[in-house]
């Protein structure tokens, strides 16, 4: 009887113990999060393709508020086992932005818009220039790249600035008399 008892006892551990398992790693998980705050509540995250707001670590999952609104519950390993961007701790955001001008804009004017971007960049509250150089002869334009930072981890004052600098360069190549260029295709008809 004793053999029957011990077996009954090792059955029950068993399943007790395969019952247990995810919410004592759920558990762990939290104690991770705790113990390596690789985000806190209020802060911005991105984890797989989900942009939100912590709102509250539990013990078995965690609340995140969406960028569309709605409430989104991720258990902890989820979380801990994927990778996270944590915005909040960004002290600056580097913009990488594409321009192209049309392949008719004379070479004195293509000399020049590096300079007139970087003076654009420079007068910007809350914007480094880093650089700006033609780079290729596109299909459809002759391309520039810039990049430039913002040194703030806010994605409100970040936003602001990009618009700020994209519109002065709007007015100055308007002002040049600079054309953005747009996909375009030539056809030549033979009579």
């Amino acid at each position: 009887q004793m053999t029957a008892i011990w077996a009954l006892l090792s059955a029950g551990g068993i399943g007790a113990g395969l019952a247990l398992k995810e919410p004592v790693q759920e558990f762990f998980e939290y104690i991770t999060i705790l113990l390596d705050k690789p985000f806190e509540n209020g802060q911005f995250i991105h984890i797989d393709s989900i942009w939100a707001k912590v709102e509250r670590v539990g013990v078995r999952s965690t609340r995140l508020r969406s960028i569309n609104g709605e409430i989104i519950v991720m258990s902890n390993s989820r979380l801990t086992s994927g990778v996270i961007s944590n915005y909040a701790e960004m002290e600056r955001r580097r913009l990488v932005h594409k321009l192209g001008v049309v392949y008719e804009t004379p070479h004195n004017q293509m000399e020049r818009i590096p300079d007139i971007i970087k003076n654009i960049v420079n007068d910007t509250q809350d914007a480094i220039f880093d650089r700006c150089h033609f780079t290729s002869f596109g299909d459809c334009s002759l391309d520039f790249e810039l990049v430039y930072y913002i040194p703030t981890g806010n994605y409100i004052l970040a936003m602001k600035a990009q618009q700020e600098i994209n519109l002065k360069i709007m007015k100055k190549f308007e002002e040049e008399n600079i054309s953005f260029a747009f996909p375009t295709q030539t056809i030549n008809l033979n009579k």
